[in-house]
């Protein structure tokens, strides 16, 4: 009987002092190379976001969706996280924002040998047929520029094809989705393609939780501490490193 007792007793001492593991439920956007179920690990951006919930006490479970549900569902508290979402003014009415875990470069990419070709600023595409995507958010001067063509499709491929085919002068978009896509394919072409140097702009990537979750700040702040964590050890680095080795 004693013995059951001290048994009892060096269980709860366990459980007081053991660290509880929350489970949170994120929800993504099938996107590679940043999200996606074949993918490494899922994905650069499910990486980073599964290794600093871990190091924050949470279990992250990942769900895929497509972009309107992830977002109504994150709104309305049926996911506890956005994982992979550009902040904006409307959007912080209803969600709060970690810090940028991660950046999307949108640049420009052209044939080699269009050698007149440059971009500095927008009046340097005046003239030029630029393939672009469907409700993409690139840039307001960009979007609202009339000085050149834009010819939109719905999928990056399809303007890749298009610049090889010479029916546009360049397309863009994020950096590592073009490499990304370059490569899976398409990998003959990438020799006579080439980024411009300079960024049209720079996105950063942020995880957001719905203001109704009463659980909001908490979950946000231990995330931010995370990946500060993550950087001052090399870890956040070390997955970056490992992701884009497959690009």
């Amino acid at each position: 009987m004693k013995s059951s007792k001290i048994t009892l007793i060096f269980i709860t001492c366990l459980l007081c002092f053991s660290p509880l593991v929350s489970a949170l439920t994120v929800v993504v956007k099938e996107e590679a190379p940043y999200v996606g179920n074949e993918l490494p690990n899922k994905g650069l951006s499910i990486d980073i976001i599964n290794t600093a919930f871990a190091r924050a006490g949470y279990q992250a479970n990942v769900v895929f969706e497509t972009w309107p549900r992830a977002y109504e569902g994150g709104l309305i508290g049926i996911y506890d996280v956005i994982g992979s979402i550009w902040k904006t003014k409307e959007r912080e009415k209803n969600f709060v924002f970690s810090d940028a875990y991660l950046f999307h470069e949108i640049k420009f990419v052209k044939r080699k040998k269009d050698i007149d070709i440059k971009y500095s600023n927008i009046s340097d595409l005046d003239s030029l047929i630029i393939g672009t995507l469907k409700h993409y958010a690139y840039q307001d001067e960009f979007t609202s520029s009339r000085t050149f063509i834009k010819l939109s499709q719905n999928h990056l491929i399809q303007n890749l094809l298009f610049l090889t085919q010479e029916k546009i002068d360049m397309t863009l978009g994020d950096i590592r989705k073009i490499r990304y896509e370059i490569n899976k394919y398409m990998k003959s072409s990438m020799k006579n393609l080439e980024f411009l140097p300079q960024a049209l702009t720079k996105k950063g990537v942020h995880i957001a939780v719905s203001k109704s979750n009463k659980h909001h700040a908490e979950i946000i702040g231990k995330f931010n501490k995370a990946i500060q964590s993550m950087k001052r050890d090399g870890t956040y680095n070390a997955i970056i490193k490992k992701h884009d080795n497959f690009l």
